[in-house]
């Protein structure tokens, strides 16, 4: 067996072990929930929640897994999911509700699938010929399927997906309101779920055409929610004139936009290919076996900076945070040595790889925390990157400048966040999630002290965690003074779902709050925590 350096135990220990694949059931994605709880249950407290923590926790992800006799094929195919928990007066209450999109609407009405997903072909009932003419109609060609996030602009809150469509729900009710089409609007082909807000507007990217080709579209709504007065402000083009990468998340700091062109890209051609033999989205998706693009776009210009940054090739999804320090920008990113994690969560493979969870597989899901270092204003300089503290490199590799990264721990996460004041502010904690390390049959969620490598632990049998939310106390003056929310479900149980209440310190339970549903309980994707107002 390959031997790798894991977490053991207690945070503070290390040990070298034996590489464990486990008996974490990554299968918990495509739990099929056929029944959505709409009127609030009761969760029974263990602990005591927090006087001044006053709202509601939305997550989204996948939820219903078929329709009728059918079965989609992907666990980012599922009709996405809201599940809330409302913290008021010391209680907490559940609920769950199906986004009503128009693509769920027109499912239920048909009692089967009726559209292409991003894993599940087109029904075998459409002919070539009708595929073809829902391609030239990007309302007819992309599912409405929002299932990845949930987001707040201004008082409004949207459920999200990488289609370029936004669902507003209604948060006290999970009602879904109204459907806005950005591809309409504003010429966007995909976009991505997690938008950034910033002090003058909130920030998404997208996948755009031109004459020239395909652009990443960097659009601006306003902080109040307008969404019919965003603004494209920025275009960067696509390296490769018939492939744009797939961007699911973008960063930017207070002077800075930073796009990251990773080797994943949509081929055009391929995607036309597949639409004549009915394979799903997921099939135009190619691997280019070349360096990272990272774009550096300057918010006072919206111009593209003339230097070009490189990387060695990396696959990811979420980016932590980045700021300037000096004359350098600072990226934390998670990254995955390729992008297989995503052909291996078709659904059949995850229920097939439960119980073996073969090491090529359990690899797929491991990501490492990496830093880098991009430095500014380069020209004249003998050495690029002046920080302190850093082991990251720069170079000069022909025209371009070619970045070496660091890693920031030993422990494979996902789905970071920070304190959202320190957002394109310099950071010293973070907290992220993921499977037990030594492969055991739980998950963990973790705080990490970037500038000491101290770390923190939650980790409980059978109790799998989401994405984290931190919550800042009122009038807090530490980073980490507040509190960790998280959904976590339960993987021996899947009719059972739980809220954590973990001190973001020193990640001890304070409170959770566990409720047992009617039906299954799906892991969720992202999650949202809307403060009663005035809190």
């Amino acid at each position: 067996m390959v031997q790798e350096l894991v977490f053991q135990g207690d945070p503070t220990s290390w040990k070298i072990m034996d590489s464990n694949c486990g008996k974490y059931d990554f299968s918990v994605l495509c739990r099929h929930c056929d029944n959505e709880c709409s009127d609030a249950v009761p969760c029974q407290l263990t602990g005591t929640l927090p006087e001044w923590l006053k709202g509601q926790l939305i997550y989204n992800g996948p939820g219903l897994t078929k329709v009728g006799k059918n079965e989609f094929c992907h666990a980012f195919d599922a009709s996405a999911l809201l599940q809330k928990f409302e913290i008021s007066n010391g209680m907490v209450k559940y609920s769950s509700r199906f986004v009503r999109s128009k693509t769920y609407e027109q499912n239920q009405a048909a009692g089967t699938i009726t559209r292409a997903e991003f894993g599940t072909p087109a029904p075998a009932s459409k002919g070539m010929f009708s595929r073809l003419l829902d391609a030239m109609d990007p309302e007819k060609m992309f599912s409405d399927n929002a299932l990845v996030s949930v987001i707040g602009i201004g008082e409004h809150h949207f459920a999200m997906c990488e289609t370029p469509f936004m669902l507003q729900i209604n948060p006290d009710n999970l009602d879904t309101k109204e459907r806005i089409n950005v591809n309409k609007r504003y010429g966007l082909m995909t976009q991505s779920p997690h938008p950034i807000v910033a002090s003058d507007g909130v920030y998404t990217v997208g996948q755009g055409v031109g004459v020239t080709g395909p652009k990443y579209n960097i659009l601006r709504f306003p902080l109040d929610g307008n969404l019919k007065e965003g603004k494209i402000v920025a275009s960067v083009p696509a390296r490769w004139r018939l492939s744009p990468a797939y961007m699911h998340s973008m960063a930017m700091t207070e002077n800075y936009a930073v796009l990251i062109e990773q080797p994943l890209a949509v081929s055009l051609s391929e995607l036309l290919s597949d639409i004549v033999s009915n394979a799903p989205f997921i099939a135009g998706l190619k691997w280019h076996n070349e360096p990272v693009l990272i774009h550096i776009v300057d918010r006072k210009t919206w111009k593209q900076v003339k230097t070009r940054y490189v990387a060695d090739p990396f696959f990811f999804m979420h980016i932590a945070n980045a700021y300037e320090d000096g004359e350098h920008i600072v990226l934390d990113v998670p990254t995955y040595k390729d992008s297989s994690i995503l052909h291996n969560m078709f659904i059949n493979t995850l229920r097939e790889q439960r119980g073996k969870n073969t090491q090529d597989y359990v690899d797929s899901f491991k990501s490492t925390l990496h830093r880098f270092v991009i430095p500014l204003n380069t020209k004249g300089k003998d050495k690029l990157i002046t920080l302190p503290g850093t082991s990251c490199t720069a170079s000069w590799s022909g025209n371009e400048i070619l970045l070496q990264r660091e890693k920031l721990t030993q422990i494979p996460l996902e789905n970071p966040c920070i304190n959202p004041k320190k957002r394109a502010l310099k950071h010293q904690y973070l907290w992220a999630m993921g499977p037990d390390p030594n492969g055991g049959d739980s998950g963990f969620v973790m705080k990490l002290d970037i500038a000491s490598g101290e770390k923190f632990m939650f980790m409980e049998d059978n109790i799998y965690c989401a994405a984290p939310e931190f919550v800042a106390k009122p009038e807090a003056t530490n980073e980490d003074d507040g509190v960790i929310l998280l959904q976590c479900i339960n993987s021996q149980d899947e009719n059972k779902a739980y809220l954590l209440v973990l001190n973001a310190s020193d990640m001890t339970e304070i409170c959770r709050a566990s409720v047992t549903t009617a039906s299954a309980v799906p892991m969720p994707l992202h999650g949202h925590y809307i403060p009663v107002t005035g809190q």
